[in-house]
């Protein structure tokens, strides 16, 4: 899980764009249909780990931003 985080982290501080959580809710859809887990539903475990890079993004997002107005 920390992956997700990381790399959602670094995604969003290359890109600087909010568009680039499309790619989060993107990884989410292929992760609820490709998943084949019994013990939990594939949607929620699409969901949760959509989340997870969808907070990494945002803050990549926020500390690019940040840096940037410091320049």
């Amino acid at each position: 899980m920390l992956v997700l985080v990381s790399a959602g982290f670094l995604f969003g501080a290359f890109l600087g764009r909010w568009w680039a959580l499309l790619a989060a809710v993107a990884a989410g859809v292929w992760i609820a249909s490709s998943t084949e887990i019994e013990a939990v539903p594939s949607w929620y475990l699409g969901l949760v780990y959509s989340g997870l890079s969808a907070v990494g993004i945002s803050a990549g997002i926020l500390v690019r931003r940040r840096l940037a107005r410091r320049l």
